[in-house]
């Protein structure tokens, strides 16, 4: 019998993204399931259950602020139920959330004054509002490091102008990995602190890198991400260019590593001057 696939979706819902690696995970585990996925209905949601093989023609729309749900099994009946399990693992979460709200803050700028020195913000908001959040938190005096995808390039670009106007950094959107200080955001792995110090438009390679140094005796001071589309002409390696400064000023760094995505040539010139530049 051929694998069966079942969708469901939520309008106008968001969950952080860890409790939806859970979530999925806890639906796998379900006895004839064979994948789940829980992701919003963003352009890179749907394509990663495209290439997961969990997509066709037949599943809802979903929008970026829609949670999408789905599930491969080994019949109906057991996709189906699957669906059901996620939907009670989701309304478990969302119950269980505060009640009064005056236990939590409604803005970034109220969080900033509660959480301070507070210095970074951490920004996973379905895309259509991340830009707006991004600004409030840059007007709070915070740097920002923004997981969240679907925001357009000239908002990625005023961000990052502002954010270098005021002397603050934007990392991302669609950052998925920075080790600050020996914190981790996003996907980070817990490696050793030491003298180097990362740069890179991908999250993934970010970790496989600092993973290895870690693995070779060797620590990080800082690891800095981008956003994969830094290195865009339209962007012009901003965040990129800002990132080396502040390693060329730090101490604790004395090597420098670039990680990167494909960059227009005259990016690409600038961020390798810049390189060279902090003599690291």
């Amino acid at each position: 019998m051929s694998a069966r696939l079942a969708w469901t979706v939520r309008r106008n819902a968001y969950f952080d993204s860890i409790d939806l690696m859970q979530i999925a995970e806890q639906a796998r585990q379900l006895g004839g399931v064979i994948d789940a996925a829980v992701v919003m209905g963003t352009v890179s949601g749907r394509s990663m259950l495209e290439e997961a093989g969990m997509w066709s023609s037949e599943a809802p729309e979903a929008g970026p602020s829609d949670l999408l749900v789905a599930v491969r099994a080994e019949s109906d009946t057991v996709a189906h139920r699957a669906l059901a399990r996620v939907e009670e693992l989701l309304s478990a979460r969302r119950d269980g959330e505060p009640a009064r709200d005056d236990m939590m803050p409604r803005t970034i700028g109220a969080a900033a004054r509660r959480a301070a020195p507070a210095s970074i913000a951490v920004v996973a908001v379905p895309g259509a509002h991340a830009a707006l959040e991004a600004q409030q938190a840059l007007s709070a005096g915070l740097h920002v490091f923004l997981f969240s995808d679907g925001v357009s390039l000239d908002d990625e670009a005023a961000l990052k102008r502002r954010a270098r106007g005021r002397g603050l950094l934007v990392m991302g959107p669609e950052c998925g990995t920075s080790i600050i200080n020996g914190v981790g955001f996003g996907f980070a792995n817990r490696v050793r602190r030491g003298p180097i110090g990362v740069v890179g438009a991908s999250g993934t390679g970010i970790q496989e890198v600092t993973t290895l140094v870690h693995r070779l005796g060797g620590g990080v001071s800082h690891a800095i991400g981008t956003g994969g589309r830094d290195l865009h002409a339209a962007i012009g390696g901003l965040t990129t260019l800002q990132a080396l400064e502040a390693l060329a000023a730090d101490a604790a760094t004395r090597v420098v590593l670039l990680v990167s995505k494909p960059a227009s040539p005259e990016v690409a010139a600038a961020v390798l001057g810049a390189a060279v530049a902090t003599r690291k």
